[in-house]
């Protein structure tokens, strides 16, 4: 199934990509032909499409809302598990400066029910400015998916 992401609250469609890649490093959607996370749709110009099972879409599409984004498929509403053991996990990439474009990412994981926002409501805990790395809350069985998720963005940010 394919989603087409549209802006919305946010309208910077670069930190759309962010968010697709760590969902597409979470394994909640698949990769495009060339390994690329998501594409630009050529017909507008003004939205990504990723590429997912249908059982995923409601997860995927909540991740890309909790980013500032939309969709526009219209799917069924997350049926998101409890999250059973929290844990917290420190994220961030080699390259400190890379850590402030991890807003979109935590988002979009958040949304997606990857990981579980701080009491503030927000999807991380630090400074995305000044901290070496940022902690996200996760359910422990989700630990090492969110890892891959975010070592996904930090890969895809230093290659440029």
């Amino acid at each position: 199934m394919i989603l087409t992401v549209i802006r919305d609250k946010e309208m910077d469609l670069q930190l759309a990509g962010i968010a697709a890649t760590a969902i597409c490093g979470a394994g909640l959607t698949q990769p495009f032909p060339g390994g690329l996370p998501s594409r630009g749709d050529v017909a507008d110009g003004g939205s990504l499409e990723v590429q997912c099972d249908p059982a995923n879409a409601p997860r995927v599409r909540a991740g890309f809302v909790a980013a500032g984004f939309d969709t526009i498929e219209r799917v069924a509403d997350p049926d998101i598990p409890p999250k059973t053991k929290i844990v917290e996990i420190a994220v961030g990439p080699e390259n400190q400066e890379y850590l402030q474009m991890a807003d979109p990412a935590t988002d979009a994981l958040c949304g997606a029910g990857l990981t579980v926002a701080y009491p503030d409501g927000k999807s991380y805990s630090g400074d995305l400015s000044t901290d070496a790395t940022v902690n996200v809350q996760c359910d422990q069985i989700d630990a090492a998916v969110v890892q891959q998720a975010f070592s996904a963005v930090w890969q895809m940010l230093q290659s440029g």
